[in-house]
C-alpha cells in the first residue's frame, strides 16, 4: 500500500524486511529489525523505571530488555498473526522483572 505522497508505507517495509528475515536468517536483516525496535524497548525500560527507586539504572532495564528483544526476534513466528510489539513486550518486560528480582542492578 502506497500513502498519498505515493511512497511505500512503512508497514508494508516492515512486513517485507521480516518475511525476508525469516527466509534467510540473514544476519543483517535480523540487525535491522532489532534497530527499528530499539525505540519499543527505550520506553518499555522507561515506563518500569517510572515505579522503580532512583538507585536502578534505566541502563541496566535497557539492557536486559536489549537481550530478551533478540531473543524475541529470533523466536518470533509472524505467521501466527500476532504483532511483534505484542509478542515482544511480554517477553521484554518479563526479562526486566527477571533481572530486577535477580538483584544485578544493585
Amino acid at each position: 500500500m502506497e500513502n498519498p505522497k505515493g511512497k511505500p508505507d512503512e508497514s508494508d517495509e516492515l512486513n517485507k524486511l521480516w518475511l525476508d528475515f525469516k527466509l534467510t536468517d540473514a544476519d543483517a536483516l535480523r540487525d535491522r529489525l532489532i534497530k527499528h525496535y530499539l525505540p519499543f524497548v527505550r520506553a518499555l525500560a522507561a515506563r518500569i523505571k517510572a515505579k522503580l527507586p532512583e538507585s536502578v539504572s534505566i541502563n541496566d532495564l535497557y539492557s536486559a530488555g536489549l537481550l530478551a528483544l533478540m531473543d524475541s526476534v529470533k523466536k518470533f513466528e509472524p505467521e501466527r498473526g500476532i504483532r511483534f510489539e505484542t509478542y515482544s513486550s511480554l517477553r521484554i518486560r518479563g526479562a526486566i522483572l527477571d533481572d530486577l528480582r535477580a538483584g544485578t542492578n544493585d
